[in-house]
């Protein structure tokens, strides 16, 4: 049994620092503290959420001086007896204690084994257990604000909220299959419609924050996109405020796509510089311009870029489903008198103008709720999977109620669609799917 298990690792970045941590935690605790750290309280007197001052030593050599935090189970991040060391930051120093405690009866922890052993300890659901990845890899404000209320477990309360509105119908419903024989059966399927109709109204807000969640945790994804020679990657360069994209006079300069991240008004914006778009193009350009329809298809967000001192030769093409803002740049070159297009945005890559304009136009169309955030937001596609799943065996469950088809068939459906939210929360859990979300962890976490 490998989670019965003492584990240990380094949690914080490897390099050289002014602090290196290095987590244990299982059964074992604190017999490999009594081997290899002395201090002024005997290990066996420490009190839980206490630190110690003391020194670590392989066998009689000293190895550093540390500070030494005390959990026990079941009140620690795993569940189980934690111990968490600090010692000097240092490549060498942190691997020799490191290597002091695996010595003393301890296996190298797996990636995410910590967070792993939390779920596995009732510590935590999946749903929280996924946020914490998400916490650490959050890079904005608004990404962090909808990590954060995850972890404190908004998701799951929603589900389990509509999960305890399913269980309560569903027994209601085989309730009445044992005494489907007083001929009350023609009343209850119309209250039962009415319920299950609100069950589905709730399980599709739940599949549409997905929309949102997608964005805050991957970003907002605005693509450039344009004609050739219309000053796209001047424009690219002026938002990120970096020379990232090359720059010339030359129609076709960008062969291909160029991403970058920035953070706006705390979003992470994820912005795209693509190939200028146009029928004759040489065979390397054809290359860049396929890429540019490809990540054209997955945009939140196009700003089409034209010159406006120039006419215009190109139709904005038809982005189904996509947002598009047309922006004419090199308004420099223009007089004001001209600017009468009020459809678009007028800037000026050279000089910057109209640039701030365009990216408080961005924001203003990053479409999060913070209602929404803040009750809980669907951040994962394995997460919407099961979500929409659970959706799909409600609106069978509907059916169902509508054609008078049997309870027993009814109560199956809402089965099936518990089962669905279960799995998003972590109650049903396929060991596959659990080992595929732990191991995007970092060892250590």
């Amino acid at each position: 049994m490998r989670h019965s298990d003492t584990i240990a690792a380094v949690s914080t970045p490897p390099g050289i620092g002014g602090i290196s941590v290095i987590r244990i935690s299982g059964p074992e605790c604190s017999k490999i503290l009594e081997k290899i750290f002395k201090s002024r309280t005997p290990v066996k007197e420490v009190k839980s959420h206490h630190i110690y001052y003391g020194t670590i030593y392989n066998d009689n050599l000293l190895i550093d001086e540390v500070l030494v935090s005390i959990f026990k189970k079941p009140n620690s991040f795993t569940g189980e007896d934690v111990i968490e060391i600090s010692c000097h930051g240092g490549t060498f120093v942190t691997q020799s204690v490191l290597n002091t405690i695996l010595k003393n009866g301890a296996r190298h922890a797996e990636k995410g084994e910590f967070t792993k052993r939390a779920f596995l300890n009732g510590k935590m659901d999946l749903t929280e257990a996924e946020a914490v990845i998400d916490l650490i890899h959050a890079s904005t404000k608004h990404s962090l604000e909808a990590a954060t209320y995850q972890l404190e477990g908004k998701l799951y309360n929603s589900i389990n909220q509509i999960l305890e509105e399913i269980t309560s119908v569903r027994s209601e419903i085989e309730l009445d299959i044992d005494f489907s024989d007083q001929g009350l059966e023609h009343k209850k399927y119309n209250d039962y419609l009415s319920i299950l109709k609100k069950i589905k109204s709730k399980i599709e807000r739940l599949t549409s924050t997905a929309h949102e969640g997608l964005i805050l945790r991957d970003g907002y994804r605005v693509v450039i996109a344009g004609p050739p020679n219309a000053g796209k990657s001047s424009v690219f360069n002026k938002i990120i405020e970096n020379e990232r994209a090359i720059v010339t006079d030359v129609p076709g300069t960008t062969r291909d796509y160029i991403e970058e991240d920035i953070a706006l008004e705390g979003y992470l914006v994820k912005l795209f510089d693509t190939a200028g778009l146009r029928e004759r193009a040489d065979k390397v350009e054809r290359f860049g311009i396929e890429k540019s329809y490809k990540i054209l298809k997955n945009a939140n967000l196009i700003l089409w870029v034209e010159d406006c001192s120039v006419s215009r030769e190109t139709t904005i093409p038809n982005f189904e489903g996509i947002h598009v803002i047309s922006v004419l740049n090199k308004s420099d070159l223009i007089k004001k008198a001209e600017e009468i297009n009020k459809d678009s945005i007028f800037v000026s890559a050279k000089t910057g103008d109209g640039i701030n304009k365009l990216k408080k136009i961005i924001v203003e169309n990053i479409d999060v709720n913070k209602d929404d955030v803040a009750i809980g937001l669907i951040t994962n596609s394995r997460q919407l999977g099961a979500a929409e799943k659970s959706l799909i065996a409600i609106k069978q469950a509907i059916e169902t109620t509508q054609e008078k088809k049997g309870l027993e068939f009814i109560a199956f459906d809402l089965h099936e669609a518990s089962e669905y939210l279960e799995e998003i929360i972590g109650k049903i859990s396929n060991e596959d799917i659990i080992n595929s979300i732990f191991n995007r962890f970092c060892v250590g976490k």
